[in-house]
């Protein structure tokens, strides 16, 4: 009787042990299970979101591509009506000038072709007179700003730029390709 009586007793403890730790187990899961579902909602709600915010901004973007193009199309339209007037008005402003002398659209006083020379001083030119720069011609190639020296001293140079072709110091408007006014070398 004793060896059941201590079976039972070792059956009791051992039991509820196994009995909770089940209970434990299985409470854990649910409350990953429970964690899992709700970070799936939570992202689910966050795309769902990010979705109607990317679908807000290309209503807002559409627009604006419009009004681009547009404006595009308005500068190009402006860039051949410069382009046609240069190419009437070139005729005039592409008589040469003697060497060493200055050809140009801008009508630059003395004074400032000295200025331009003095902060500029391009190398001698191995080139012949046959390739000269002449105004109106189109430049490829660097084209630098002008020192900011001769911007201030010489205002209606502001946003010019230069390049240096031939041993001539040429000088190009802001938004231009074209040469709008030569400094040939002495």
């Amino acid at each position: 009787m004793r060896s059941d009586f201590s079976q039972d007793i070792h059956s009791a403890h051992t039991e509820p042990t196994t009995g909770q730790a089940a209970r434990t187990v299985l409470a854990l899961i649910s409350l990953i299970a429970i964690v899992a579902c709700a970070g799936a909602a939570a992202a689910l709600a966050q795309i769902r979101s990010l979705k109607s915010e990317v679908a807000e901004l290309h209503l807002e973007l559409a627009p604006l591509k419009e009004r681009i193009t547009r404006l595009e199309q308005a500068e190009k339209a402006r860039r051949q009506t410069e382009e046609q007037q240069i190419a009437k008005d070139e005729p005039a402003a592409g008589k040469t000038a003697p060497s060493g002398e200055t050809q140009a659209a801008w009508a630059l006083l003395a004074e400032e072709v000295q200025l331009v020379r003095e902060y500029i001083k391009p190398a001698p030119s191995a080139v012949g007179p046959a390739s000269a720069v002449k105004v109106g011609d189109s430049v490829d190639g660097a084209i630098l700003p002008l020192p900011s020296p001769i911007t201030e001293k010489v205002p209606k140079l502001l946003g010019a730029r230069f390049a240096i072709r031939n041993g001539a110091i040429i000088i190009i408007r802001k938004d231009s390709r074209q040469v709008d006014a030569v400094i040939a070398a002495h």
